[in-house]
């Protein structure tokens, strides 16, 4: 027969590897968008993986931000800007600055909201049930207006010069 001691001990083993489950499963999700942005980086960079890596973690450093949310922050950027401009993004420089940019102050931050804007906006519009003309041409003009924001600020970080703004 266990005694109340024995079955403190086992409920405090089962929290235990629970805990140690929780751990490895973002572990696991962890080291999935890592090697992600590792391929990614490799893959538009034309260098090794073990090079792609490298260069996350210089891109982490510099941005002075963990290594799995630069990689997330690559991987979101991805989908709203292209690979190409992604990785040119995050990687403005390949040695760590002495004073890291604070996370807030990437400018990378305003480009994909202004690129959510013009998303959200061209969602608006598509999917709209209003015809009538005034209300289509509203959403017309907030359309472009989210596109001209998005080249404003694709060109305030250089990411796009003014001639491949037309």
């Amino acid at each position: 027969m266990v005694g109340d001691n024995g079955h403190d001990s086992l409920t405090a083993r089962i929290a235990s590897l629970e805990a140690e489950i929780v751990g490895l499963r973002k572990a696991v999700q962890t080291r999935t968008v890592i090697g992600q942005a590792t391929g990614l980086i490799s893959a538009v960079q034309g260098c090794t993986p073990q090079e792609g890596f490298q260069l996350l973690v210089r891109m982490s450093q510099h941005h002075n931000v963990k290594l799995h949310t630069i990689a997330l922050k690559l991987l979101d950027l991805s989908t709203e800007l292209g690979p190409r401009q992604a990785v040119r993004a995050v990687h403005t420089s390949s040695e760590p600055l002495d004073d890291p940019m604070p996370v807030a102050e990437w400018p990378g931050v305003e480009v994909v909201n202004a690129a959510r804007g013009l998303v959200a906006a061209y969602d608006a519009a598509r999917y709209s049930d209003d015809d009538r003309p005034e209300v289509r041409r509203q959403l017309a003009d907030q359309v472009e207006l989210a596109g001209r924001m998005l080249a404003e600020k694709l060109t305030e970080v250089g990411w796009l010069t003014p001639d491949e703004r037309a």
